[in-house]
Order: structure tokens, then C-alpha cells, then sequence
């Protein structure tokens, strides 16, 4: 019967305690963390609509790139022959197309997507003139 005694007053005691002591539930915990992703590089560069070399019809391209430090357009065409010669206006950069058929065009420097618009100008051509754009990061 004593142990008895002794429990009850125990849990009176501690009835008494949990009715005294304020209740912390209200506060806030504070505290840091972080976290870190890892987003794979993309870039690409798409026609939009081609220009035309000999018909002088503007092109669009849409160019993007995530890289940090940048990236450059290039365009690959068919050798010139000595008697050609082509410019190319891309966005607001002038180009005198190289002879060896292929030239960078545009380059930018931090992550970006943009449309640029693009044309020949002083055209001297005999043979219609494709261009290939591609981006790769700097």
C-alpha cells in the first residue's frame, strides 16, 4: 500500500509540474539549411526562318545557351569561289563570309535566349548559299 501511496503522489507531483511549465509548442525553431541542384548544360540554336543569300529575305534564328561563361554561334556553308563574296548581318554584328565556308557569327558572353534577326547584304554569288548555325559554350 506505501508503493502505492508513493506512485499516486508521484504522478500528483508531476501533474503539478506539466500544469506549471509553459507550453514551448508557440515558438519557432530556427535554423539554416541549403540546398544545391545541378542543371545539365543546354544550348541550341534554331531556324526559325532560313534567310535567302540571293532572294535577300531575312531569317530568324532563336539562339539559347545556360553556360555561365557564354557561347558561340558559328555558320557552316559551301566554299565561296574567288569571284564570290557574301556579308552577313546577324543581330547587329557584320560578317564578311570567309571563303573556307565557315565563320563565327555571334557571341555572347553569360547564359542567354534570344532571337536574332539575320540577312545578306552585298551579295556576289553565283550559286545559291545555305547556312548551317550551330552554338557550342565557351
Amino acid at each position: 500500500m506505501a508503493t502505492a501511496i508513493h506512485n499516486v503522489m508521484k504522478l500528483g507531483c508531476a501533474a503539478v509540474l506539466l500544469a506549471s511549465t509553459p507550453a514551448f509548442a508557440s515558438q519557432q525553431a530556427t535554423g539554416t539549411f541549403q540546398v544545391t541542384a545541378t542543371v545539365p548544360m543546354a544550348c541550341w540554336v534554331d531556324h526559325s526562318v532560313q534567310a535567302d543569300a540571293l532572294g535577300n529575305l531575312p531569317g530568324l534564328v532563336t539562339e539559347g545557351c545556360n553556360n555561365a561563361s557564354g557561347y558561340m554561334v558559328s555558320a557552316q556553308y559551301r566554299p565561296l569561289a574567288e569571284t564570290e563574296s557574301a556579308r552577313l548581318v546577324y543581330g547587329a554584328n557584320m560578317v564578311d563570309l570567309s571563303a573556307l565556308g565557315a565563320q563565327e557569327v555571334h557571341r555572347e558572353y553569360g547564359p542567354r535566349i534570344q532571337q536574332i534577326a539575320y540577312r545578306f547584304d552585298q551579295v556576289s554569288l553565283d550559286a545559291p548559299l545555305t547556312l548551317s548555325l550551330t552554338i557550342q559554350p565557351i
